[in-house]
């Protein structure tokens, strides 16, 4: 799908960049709609808040139960495919989807899975984030998510306030899914900071929910 991108990026070199990032990002969420379809549990976060920490203490768990190497990390269904009880977990950060489904102001695609929420103090995540933009982010895929442009001069405050990058996209993030929350037949609510304090408790929790739970032998190994 990657490829497909770029293949249609290069095809539009002389489209204005608008319409480049609507392509893009519907084609994106295409991909996204189509994982969330198949999956059986979704774990959604904003950016920086433990994905994956999570993804590969999952990996890990599943790996020593089933006995696949240590390099065998989730990606989508990849280890379903070795061993039919490994659920297929999309991970995503709820970016793309509604440029393919249109429902940007609900979470109607999610009513139906299971899904759990991965959050996070939005302070701790700006300032994540805002060193993830000014050290790792690519310069497309800032302009992609209206990041701040590549090489702009601004401090960690500023960023904070950035209304398509700061606190006020974060908390319209966690506000929105807060909102939809009920609506959602199977929710799970994960504290990044809970994870921290007792990380084998919570991750029996999560485990139990997804539908593969630890048992007694497996957790006393944590």
């Amino acid at each position: 799908m990657k490829f497909i991108r770029l293949l249609v990026r290069g095809a539009g070199f002389f489209l204005p960049e608008h319409k480049k990032i609507a392509i893009d990002r519907r084609l994106r969420g295409r991909e996204e709609f189509r994982k969330l379809q198949k999956a059986d549990c979704v774990i959604v976060s904003y950016g920086k808040s433990g994905r994956t920490w999570l993804r590969v203490m999952l990996s890990r768990f599943y790996q020593l139960k089933h006995h696949l190497p240590v390099n065998n990390l989730i990606v989508f269904d990849n280890l379903h495919a070795k061993n039919r009880d490994i659920p297929r977990i999309f991970f995503t950060h709820d970016n793309y989807l509604k440029d393919f489904t249109g429902n940007a102001d609900s979470k109607k695609d999610y009513y139906q899975k299971k899904v759990v929420l991965l959050v996070r103090d939005p302070r701790d995540v700006v300032v994540s984030q805002y060193f993830q933009w000014k050290h790792r982010m690519r310069p497309w895929k800032k302009r992609l998510n209206r990041y701040p442009a590549d090489g702009s001069d601004i401090n960690e405050y500023q960023f904070a306030l950035d209304e398509n990058a700061g606190l006020p996209k974060i908390v319209d993030f966690f506000n929105l899914w807060a909102t939809e929350a009920a609506k959602i037949d199977q929710l799970l609510v994960v504290r990044y900071e809970d994870m921290r304090k007792d990380t084998a408790e919570v991750l029996g929790q999560i485990l139990s929910f997804i539908g593969t739970p630890a048992s007694p032998e497996e957790k006393q190994k944590w």
